[in-house]
This record gives structure tokens, C-alpha cells and sequence, in this order.
């Protein structure tokens, strides 16, 4: 019997965020993969991980702190690193990958937020 689960489009559930992303989440025991995607002129708002993330486009441009990457680009963020915002500009699609056990940690972004920090 084969490992690999495969998980069909019409079986991923695509919600908006806390940070205002359209967003769909695949885990394991030990990884999860978000996919993201935005539209040109979206931003996500300052945020960082507690243990760390990769990040990949797939399509579209997005920049990332003074970076900007494209299809088949890539970026590491290693923790504690502080900040960092994502601004689309053009129609993107990205995937970050971190520990399934990882949390967002954003700047001082009120209550609504406090509540629900899986971004």
C-alpha cells in the first residue's frame, strides 16, 4: 500500500486569512504547505514564524522585504528574523512550507487577530 494521499482541487478549502490572503492548507504529521494567492496590489500585512518558513512562487511577481521574485524563485526565512510583508505586483500564486507545529508571530495587530494566528 502506497504512502502518497493524493488531495483532489475540489477537496481544498480556500478561506481569506488573518493576514487577508486567500489561502489553502495541506499538513502532515510534521510539514504544512499554504498556498496563497493574490491579487495585484494585495499585501500581506508584517508577519514572521517562530521556526521558520519557505517560501516559492509559482506564478506572478511578488516582492518580499527589498526581493522581488518570480515563477520558479525562491526565499528562506529563518527565526527569530523579525518582519516581513508580501506585496503582489501582478496576480501571484505562492507556497510557503514550514513545521506543521510552527506559529505566526505578527507585530501588535489587535485582538481579532490574537484569536485566530494560522496564517
Amino acid at each position: 500500500m502506497s504512502a502518497f494521499t493524493p488531495v483532489p482541487r475540489s477537496a481544498m478549502e480556500w478561506e481569506r486569512n488573518v493576514l487577508g490572503s486567500m489561502v489553502t492548507r495541506l499538513r502532515t504529521d510534521g510539514a504544512m504547505l499554504t498556498v496563497v494567492h493574490g491579487r495585484q496590489g494585495d499585501s500581506v500585512p508584517e508577519h514572521g514564524y517562530t521556526r521558520g518558513s519557505v517560501t516559492y512562487v509559482v506564478s506572478g511577481r511578488i516582492q518580499i522585504g527589498g526581493a522581488i521574485l518570480g515563477p520558479g524563485e525562491a526565499g528562506t526565512y529563518t527565526a527569530p528574523g523579525g518582519y516581513f510583508s508580501v506585496q503582489f505586483l501582478e496576480d501571484s500564486t505562492y507556497v510557503v512550507a514550514r513545521a506543521h507545529d510552527d506559529q505566526i508571530t505578527v507585530p501588535d495587530i489587535g485582538e481579532r487577530a490574537a484569536h485566530n494566528l494560522d496564517a
